[in-house]
Parts: structure tokens; C-alpha cells; sequence
């Protein structure tokens, strides 16, 4: 069970703001992320990054609670705001198995104090299964007693500019919503924060009253990002917010957010699979495949040695606006059943040198070792 057999995560120091810790998120027999770890520090960029469908987008949907997880826990500002509770059940449902197959070999063989085996056995199930219903019953408790303020703090950038903004609500209307909600009633007041965050952003206070149809898609991407700002939100979830915008527009939206997050101090946990946009912005990156976390470590380290067979073949693919590079430019293809032999050693997520965390066997971790040793 991941719960009670945890992996190598980052250190848990004070100046983490959000920890998640082996996370899982299944939609029926799909698994969608699938036993995740990470923390992010307060006032960095968390890049996470792969390609689509790899889970970076649910993972971060299932951190602001857009989802009830499915196992695992996430902390936020050290306090548990997500619980799942299928790692507890299936170790319940695992060790009943293991007692029903130890008890039918004890009882064919001829060891004369079976009796005292299988009573110490049944005992330690007991216990077993109390000490995870415990665990389920406390993750439902935290899950229905969250502090809706605390939430409140995590904010959420939404990768489509046009779809997350609902077209029959102004610009005014789209930004207050959270405030309202909150249970603010001072309309002036309310009209000013509206007014100083759409400045904050580069917008001015006359687009208050304009519906989202009349701005484009870099105008209503920064609409989107004063949505969160005005919520004074300590962790801002930017889920690949410049995806469906012009490279020139891209810039742009990347330099509002790294002005707020030097001028407010906001942490983010940057969602994308453009990797030259990511270098740029984050300060630690990690790679998802298939909805597991593969490798991660300080951005300049990971694209100095890459480690992970998938992390090479998305750094391969990174054009550079060089015709004679770009000429002999060589694509490194990932195939799992090619580059890993897990028949016999089954991998886990490990730190193969300081901060730098591949998900590898023991065989793996040893010639990455070497890598960035010699």
C-alpha cells in the first residue's frame, strides 16, 4: 500500500507551502495519476510538464479539490485538505487474502503450535484493519472539514481563455465572483478591487463592463489571471494558460505572472508541455508519463542531466532557432518496454543525487549515478 510504504519525497521543511503525497486519482478503472509526490516551496515555480494525457492537468484540478481524490493526501500550508481512501482499503482487502492463504497452508501442514500461529495471525489482522479504518474515518473527516478560507487561497488558471470565462457575465461580474461568494456586499468596494487588479494586469478599469467576446485571447487569458489575483491567493494553479495563445501573446501572459509572483509573492505550480517555456519561468520542474511522476529536480539540473529515458525525448525535441542545429538535430524516441527491464527489480521514485528524484529500479539508479559523476 503507497500510504503505508512511502517512497522518497523532497524534504518536508517549513518553507514547503503544498505537499502532496502519493497521490492517486482513478476515474474507474483509468489512472489518471497514480501515486504521485512533490512538494513546492513558498514564492517558487513548480513546472510540471509532459505530454497530453500524462496527468499534469488532473493533478493539479485534484490539488484545488475540483476532484475527490481517490488515495493519497495534500497539504496545504500543513494542514490536510485532501484525502483519499482507496490505498487503506485495498490494504485491508490485501491483508485479508494473505491471512486466508497463511491459515489454509498452516492448517495443511504439520507444525504442531498452528493453533498459536494462526491466533497471533488473526490477531495482527485485527489491528491491521482497526488502525486503517482509523485512517479512513480521519481522511473523511478532513475532506468535509476543510477550511473553506484556506481554499480559498489556492487559485486556479484555466488553460482555455474563451470556455473558462462564461459569456453572459461582464468582466466585472467574471472577477467579483469569488469576493461575492465570500460574502462581500460593498459594491464600491468591490468596483475598486475590480478596478486596481484589471490595471494590475494590463487591462484598464473601462473593460469592467465589456463582455469576454469583445477582448481576444491574450486579453481574456489576463482576465482569467485577475479572476485569481483579486482572491489575494497564496498558490496559484496556472494550467497551461498560454497553451492556446500567439507566441507573441505567450510572453506576455509569462511576464504578467512572473511580475505577480515577484510583486505579491505568489507561489505557482505552472502546468505545461512546452519545455523552453518552462525552463524559463520555473525554478524546479517535474516530468509525468502516464500518470506517474518520472523525474524531478532544480530546472537548470534537469536540462544539464537529464536522466530519465522520457525527460531525454522531450529535451530532444525542443527546437532552437538555429537552421545548421535544427538540421542535425536527433529525436531520442522513449519506448518503456525498451529502455526498462522491470521483470525483476520494480521501480520507485529516489533521490540519484541532491534534489534530483528519478523513478528507477536499483540497477537504473546505479548507472545514473555514474552519469552525473563522471
Amino acid at each position: 500500500m503507497a500510504e503505508l510504504n512511502k517512497q522518497v519525497t523532497p524534504s518536508n521543511d517549513d518553507n514547503v507551502l503544498l505537499r502532496v503525497e502519493n497521490l492517486s486519482q482513478h476515474f474507474g478503472e483509468l489512472k489518471a495519476v497514480d501515486n504521485v509526490s512533490f512538494d513546492i516551496k513558498k514564492g517558487e515555480v513548480f513546472g510540471l510538464v509532459g505530454e497530453s494525457g500524462c496527468g499534469k492537468t488532473t493533478t493539479g484540478r485534484s490539488i484545488i479539490k475540483l476532484y475527490n481524490i481517490t488515495s493519497g493526501s495534500i497539504y496545504f500550508k500543513g494542514q490536510r485538505i485532501g484525502a483519499g481512501t482507496l490505498s487503506y482499503k485495498n490494504a485491508i482487502k490485501d491483508a485479508k487474502k494473505k491471512f486466508k492463504d497463511e491459515v489454509a497452508e498452516l492448517k495443511n501442514s504439520d507444525d504442531p503450535d498452528k493453533a498459536a500461529v494462526i491466533a497471533e495471525k488473526k490477531a495482527e489482522l485485527g489491528k491491521l484493519i482497526s488502525d486503517m479504518r482509523k485512517q479512513i474515518a480521519s481522511a473523511k473527516y478532513d475532506n468535509s472539514h476543510v477550511d473553506k478560507d484556506l481554499i480559498t487561497q489556492i487559485q486556479m488558471i484555466f488553460q482555455d481563455p474563451i470556455a473558462s470565462l462564461d459569456p453572459r457575465m461582464t468582466v466585472r461580474e467574471i472577477i467579483s465572483e469569488g469576493l461575492v461568494i465570500k460574502g462581500m456586499k460593498d459594491k464600491k468596494q468591490i468596483d475598486e478591487m475590480v478596478y486596481d487588479v484589471l490595471e494590475t494586469v494590463g487591462l484598464v478599469r473601462e473593460h469592467a463592463g465589456r463582455y469576454p467576446h469583445e477582448f481576444s485571447g491574450g486579453q481574456r487569458q489576463r482576465i482569467g489571471v485577475a479572476r485569481s489575483v483579486i482572491m489575494k491567493p497564496e498558490l496559484i494553479i496556472a494550467d497551461e494558460p498560454v497553451s492556446a495563445l500567439d507566441v507573441s501573446i505567450q510572453a506576455q501572459v509569462i511576464n504578467l505572472l512572473n511580475d505577480l509572483r515577484h510583486d505579491l509573492g505568489i507561489t505557482i505550480l505552472f502546468v505545461a508541455h512546452d519545455l523552453s517555456v518552462v525552463k524559463y519561468f520555473s525554478d524546479r520542474i517535474g516530468v509525468m508519463y502516464f500518470g506517474k511522476l518520472v523525474e524531478l529536480a532544480d530546472s537548470d539540473e534537469l536540462f544539464k542531466h537529464p536522466l530519465h529515458p522520457y525527460t531525454r525525448s522531450l529535451l530532444s525535441a525542443i527546437p532552437l532557432p538555429d537552421p545548421d542545429y535544427e538540421k542535425n538535430r536527433k529525436r531520442i524516441t522513449y519506448v518503456p518496454l525498451r529502455d526498462h527491464d522491470y521483470s525483476v527489480e520494480q521501480p520507485t521514485f529516489r533521490e540519484v543525487s541532491p534534489n534530483h528524484f528519478v523513478l528507477c529500479s536499483d540497477s537504473e539508479e546505479e548507472k545514473y549515478r555514474s552519469i552525473i559523476g563522471g
